[in-house]
């Protein structure tokens, strides 16, 4: 029978900063999903979850900002509807 033992095994990052300028570069191109995934991800790590609010909060505001925007542009007629 094999040996089990309950072990915790902890995750070591070898670059946060890494990590986290990717998490912005994603939240940036698709904040809708991907940003506010990556975002609660981080939030759930005790070591992460600064930069968790960061990310957080970018993909909500640049999400946001991008819906205003392309109202806007409907509305001046720059792109028609969507659909």
């Amino acid at each position: 029978m094999e040996n089990q033992n309950n072990q915790v095994q902890k995750l070591v990052l070898s670059s946060k900063k890494k990590w986290f300028w990717l998490a912005i570069a994603i939240a940036l191109l698709n904040p809708i999903f991907s940003g506010l995934i990556l975002g609660i991800g981080f939030l759930s790590e005790p070591a992460l979850k600064r930069e968790g609010k960061w990310v957080l909060g970018l993909a909500i505001v640049w999400g946001l900002t991008a819906m205003f925007i392309a109202q806007w542009l409907k509305e001046k007629g720059y792109i028609g509807p969507m659909g």
